[in-house]
C-alpha cells in the first residue's frame, strides 16, 4: 500500500511540474502545490474513510480538479494580459 501512496504523489509532483514548466510557469511551485494537494487530500479521505484505496482515489480527484483549476487561472491571467 505504502507503495502506491508515494508512487501517485511522484506522480502527482511530476505532472504538475510538467505542466507549470509547459506554461511559462514556476515548475517547482506548481508541483508543491500539486502534491500539497494530494497530501491534503488523501489525509482527509483516510481520517474520514479509513481505506487506502478509497483514499488514494480521493486524493487524486482532488489532485486532478486543483489541476483544472489552476489551468483556468492560468487561462484567465494569460487573457487578461493578451498572451496567447
Amino acid at each position: 500500500m505504502l507503495i502506491l501512496i508515494k508512487l501517485a504523489a511522484i506522480i502527482t509532483a511530476v505532472v504538475f511540474y510538467q505542466t507549470g514548466k509547459s506554461n511559462g510557469e514556476n515548475g517547482i511551485r506548481w508541483a508543491v502545490v500539486g502534491l500539497v494537494g494530494y497530501v491534503l487530500g488523501f489525509a482527509i479521505a483516510m481520517t474520514l474513510i479509513g481505506e487506502t484505496f478509497i483514499a488514494i482515489l480521493i486524493a487524486c480527484i482532488t489532485v486532478y480538479f486543483t489541476r483544472s483549476q489552476l489551468l483556468k487561472m492560468l487561462a484567465k491571467k494569460n487573457a487578461q494580459l493578451g498572451v496567447k
